[in-house]
């Protein structure tokens, strides 16, 4: 019998919290650690990419205004503290003295300025500044943000790191997407970036840890860069990772197989970290080509699919199956929707697809060699499409690749991935894709459109959860987004790491090299 998901949270549990409660002033400096990752690297620049691959690494590097601490609620980070009007319409961020950049330059309001200037300009999700009216550095050491009217949830998507508002010099502010030198004030600094092979991060000697804090709190906390560096080394294979991670190449690793994990269980030198609720495993869906442009057919889609063999396939049993956005405990947790959910009802999906007039047309999948789960997903979805008489065309790409080809709107009806949301990234900026600017489906939706705001807007939290559900409900109706299920995420190191501490991205910070 294969190990289960339940067999491998209780049986892993006490040597993942074995990772955490190494002390900082028992651990040795020193040494190259390497982490194996499952995609490339497509960019470093955080304000212009959505890319786990590119958080694994650009998390080390740069550092925010204000982040999340380990319960996701937001901390300071760059900033000393900030301090909210009466009105609740000026924040004013007193800033952390003595931050240097890589290059040596001091940190200043300057660039806090024109960082927060360039992601208004170009950021992925530069919606989340909508409601700023004014952004000002009075001072070299204050940072001053304006908003056109009250905004309850502004700390909470300010402090998000999908696609997070990370500082840079001033000189980088006019730099399109892309294009910045990857400059930053974090523990580590670029050493290396050699496409489709490696990263190499090393220590920065000249980095000021932040004393308000005494160890590793989410993304902020006092982060000693205790190693000398850090190769993030691109190991596509899963069994090559699983290979290297019992060899000693490999200290950490992403996505260990369940079946491997059943055999690595026993190995005292590895520690199994599982993930729960890693990601929600899905497809997002483009509303500007056809056959995807017409709601029946997007229907016909939602209908026929059977979540549950699609799951299987792609986690071997890893996974969990509910509908919401957010997950079981979240206190924004809904199962709005439910009834489009797992529906797997191939004769009422046919049924839709004579309703809507299809007349064969091809329909795209996008998906990916990198990630073996979103691979294997859309396998799957395919085989099941193609059943009730889909004409499907499976596109597949490197990661880097397919993330380009994903923003070109004319050569994909579905686009596989797995979307960060949950407890790690909240009700705010869960999906907020599918709000205008329009990034997956390019098509704005006004009805959605203001559910948003309102969601971002109530002053009252319970207002404010059931604004979330009529969003999640939309997302469902007008199918924006397929989700599969929920994918748990298993990771694992040589007990040799000392201070890993499993998060959504790993922090190579206050992480040492035993012996």
């Amino acid at each position: 019998m294969g190990l289960t998901r339940r067999d491998l949270l209780a049986g892993t549990a006490g040597a993942a919290l074995a990772t955490t409660v190494t002390p900082a002033a028992a651990q040795r400096r020193g040494g190259e650690l390497v982490f194996g990752q499952e995609a490339s690297v497509p960019t470093l620049d955080m304000h212009f990419s959505t890319s786990v691959a590119t958080r694994n690494t650009a998390m080390n590097l740069f550092e925010m205004l204000v982040t999340r601490d380990e319960r996701n609620a937001p901390v300071a980070d760059l900033a000393e503290t900030w301090e909210v009007s009466s009105d609740g319409l000026t924040y004013t961020f007193p800033l952390r003295r003595g931050i240097k950049f890589h290059n040596g330059k001091d940190m200043s309001s300057a660039d806090v300025l024109a960082s927060w200037q360039r992601y208004q300009r170009i950021g992925i999700q530069r919606r989340i500044l909508a409601a700023v009216d004014t952004l000002a550095a009075p001072d070299a050491h204050t940072f001053v943000v304006k908003l056109k009217e009250r905004q309850p949830t502004f700390l909470d998507n300010i402090s998000a790191f999908t696609t997070p508002i990370t500082i840079h010099p001033a000189e980088e502010k006019d730099k399109e997407g892309g294009r910045i030198e990857p400059i930053g004030t974090g523990p580590y600094q670029l050493a290396e970036f050699v496409a489709d092979s490696h990263v190499l991060i090393r220590r920065y000697d000249g980095y000021a840890a932040n004393t308000n804090h005494q160890g590793t709190d989410g993304f902020a906390g006092r982060k000693q860069a205790l190693l000398d560096s850090v190769r993030l080394r691109l190991v596509r294979e899963p069994g090559a990772r699983v290979a290297g991670l019992e060899t000693g190449e490999l200290h950490i690793v992403e996505d260990v197989p369940t079946q491997a994990a059943q055999r690595l269980r026993n190995n005292r030198d590895i520690q199994l970290l599982p993930l729960r609720h890693w990601w929600l495993h899905a497809a997002w869906v483009n509303h500007s080509l056809p056959p995807t442009d017409n709601l029946l057919v997007r229907r016909a889609i939602q209908t026929a699919l059977d979540m549950e063999a699609i799951m299987e396939i792609a986690t071997d049993g890893s996974y969990d199956l509910q509908p919401g956005l957010q997950y079981p405990g979240n206190p924004y947790y809904t199962d709005a929707g439910k009834q489009y959910y797992n529906v797997h009802d191939p004769d009422r999906a046919k049924a839709l697809l004579r309703e809507a007039g299809y007349r064969d047309q091809e329909l795209v999948i996008i998906t990916n060699s990198s990630y073996n789960s979103m691979y294997s997903a859309a396998v799957v979805a395919t085989e099941q499409l193609r059943a009730i008489g889909l004409k499907v065309r499976m596109d597949v790409f490197d990661w880097a690749t397919a993330i380009a080809r994903r923003r070109d709107r004319t050569t994909w009806n579905l686009w596989f991935t797995g979307q960060g949301t949950g407890p790690s990234v909240g009700p705010f900026t869960a999906l907020i894709d599918v709000v205008s600017p329009q990034l997956n489906q390019f098509v704005p939706d006004p009805t959605l459109d203001a559910i948003y705001a309102d969601l971002v807007s109530d002053p009252d939290e319970a207002a404010r959860k059931r604004h979330f559900a009529r969003f999640q409900e939309r997302v469902y109706e007008q199918v924006h987004f397929l989700k599969f299920g929920d994918l748990t995420k298993i990771q694992a190191a040589r007990s040799s790491v000392q201070g890993f501490k499993p998060y959504r991205i790993p922090r190579f910070w206050n992480v040492s090299l035993g012996a």
